[in-house]
């Protein structure tokens, strides 16, 4: 619902005020929103990348260790995460995620009673394990920058669409009524003087 305005001075101060504001306000919400947008488009570089990675690495042990395809999961299960330290990026005020390292605990297995293969296994699902952290964190990086850059347009549209249109709207309107009033009040004067004289 509409508020309705006062057409007096000191509401065309105050609606000039916030027309100033508004224009002020404008620039830097559209900044914040190309730089969410380039840093998405940097994270949508790295989530194809690393699914990529993650393809290229399924092929590989499919064709280098076809002997273990099927048991993957249970030798998988035996790994286990020593730390992930995960630390927070500031860009522009919207806190993302980021990894900073991944360790493993050592597994422990004699190497005598392994097959020559079992070691580059090993190397191979420490790496596919890391891809699938980074994966995760880089795609919970995507949907944090989708809802910020959505929030930074939507102020955006409303500064740009609404509030500024609707201050330079009221600023129009309380000028036409003061400037109708000056000459009503000049043609008031004038009549008057007219009587005096007669």
């Amino acid at each position: 619902m509409a508020t309705q305005i006062k057409l007096n001075k000191a509401s065309l101060t105050l609606e000039q005020r916030n027309l100033k504001n508004y224009q002020r306000f404008l620039p830097s919400l559209e900044l914040k929103r190309k730089k969410l947008l380039s840093e998405r488009s940097r994270v949508d570089v790295l989530v194809n990348g690393l699914k990529q990675k993650e393809k290229a690495l399924e092929s590989s042990i499919q064709y280098e260790l076809p002997m273990i395809v099927g048991t993957m999961n249970i030798i998988s299960k035996l790994i286990q995460i020593k730390e992930i330290s995960i630390t927070e990026e500031n860009i522009v005020g919207v806190k993302l995620p980021i990894v900073q390292a991944i360790a493993f605990n050592s597994l422990d297995y004699v190497y005598f009673n392994t097959p020559p293969w079992f070691e580059k296994f090993i190397d191979v699902l420490l790496e596919k394990i890391e891809l699938q952290l980074r994966l995760q964190v880089a795609l919970e990086r995507q949907q944090l920058l989708a809802k910020a850059i959505q929030t930074v347009t939507q102020r955006k549209n409303l500064f740009e669409k609404v509030l500024i249109p609707q201050a330079l709207n009221n600023i129009r309107l309380i000028q036409i009524f003061l400037a109708d009033n000056e000459r009503a009040a000049v043609v008031r004067s004038k009549i008057a003087k007219k009587k005096r004289i007669q």
